[in-house]
């Protein structure tokens, strides 16, 4: 098993290493992904046309961001954090746009995927108070368009992702609050993450070896290309060797004094993706356009102000 794994993971290596350096390259993609969102969200700013791209665009800079943190990693070995603190600084904005529509009724939204990375981004980056707020707004937005996981007759998506659910249950846990997912649309079946939660502030670090090569087994077997109408949970070319919800899982046990392993058994965590940013917390990153953008969002919308807390 361990070789089928390791033949796995160096075959995504080479997949993702071409992928990211040509996508880094394209002016089609840099168009699309950095000039079009800065363009539109400056027209924002000067103008207040654009309101309802704001979430969006942020999102897609998120995606720029990360797209060079990651091309640096796997074809540079060069592990630049400060694009990795973009990328977090995105993905709580992006969140908080989002919840901000959901919550007058202009359908926000965020696919549950999407909504783990981002939530684990800011967990990564050791910044708890951003953190804490994007756990509280997808809490929150199980009840409306943000994340519409209520039980109802049009979907049932809210059992596609458990690394979503895990990462959800682990806030609540940390935090002290109850989440009644019989009012939701959920998984039938949580393994490998049910085993987890259940014992994950133990302080046995051999019983979180087993539940890191558990999790991985997991994540490496939901890491594959999928057919038009098939969904697997980490099938999108920036999850398939980044670990994302095992880290996460592992920094908020950092955070609460717990130990966790010095190495790691399986060999997803031991492939450069799987590094944890360390020192943290990451110093917050400078977005001069984005603190205008907010500036101006919290001046038009001042109902929604605490959701930029």
């Amino acid at each position: 098993m361990d070789t089928n794994m390791n033949k796995q993971i160096t075959r995504l290596t080479k997949k993702l290493s071409r992928f990211y350096s040509d996508w880094i390259v394209s002016e089609t993609i840099r168009e699309l992904f950095w000039d079009k969102p800065q363009k539109d969200l400056s027209e924002y700013v000067s103008t207040g046309e654009k309101w309802e791209f704001v979430g969006s665009r942020t999102g897609k800079l998120l995606t720029w961001h990360y797209s060079q943190y990651i091309n640096a990693v796997m074809n540079k070995d060069r592990y630049p954090l400060d694009e990795f603190a973009l990328c977090a600084r995105y993905a709580k904005v992006a969140v908080q746009f989002e919840a901000a529509f959901a919550d007058v009724g202009q359908n926000g939204s965020i696919l549950l995927h999407q909504a783990a990375f981002n939530f684990s981004l800011n967990i990564l980056s050791g910044w708890r108070t951003d953190a804490n707020t994007v756990g509280r707004l997808l809490v929150s937005g199980l009840d409306t368009s943000l994340l519409d996981l209520k039980h109802n007759d049009r979907h049932e998506k809210g059992k596609l992702y458990r690394h979503f659910w895990f990462l959800l249950h682990l806030y609540c846990s940390a935090k002290g609050l109850i989440l009644d997912t019989s009012l939701y649309s959920y998984p039938e079946d949580m393994s490998p993450y049910d085993k987890v939660l259940a014992d994950w502030r133990t302080p046995d670090v051999d019983t979180v070896q087993s539940f890191v090569t558990a999790m991985a087994d997991f994540h490496l077997r939901e890491a594959r290309e999928t057919a038009h109408d098939e969904i697997a949970e980490f099938d999108d070319e920036d999850y398939m060797l980044f670990p994302h919800e095992i880290l996460s899982f592992l920094r908020v046990r950092e955070w609460l004094g717990l130990p966790n392993p010095c190495t790691f058994d399986h060999p997803l965590m031991n492939q450069p993706l799987a590094r944890m940013p360390q020192p943290v917390p990451l110093p917050q990153p400078d977005t001069p356009l984005l603190d205008q953008v907010i500036g101006k969002f919290k001046r038009e919308y001042p109902a929604q102000f605490p959701l930029f807390l």
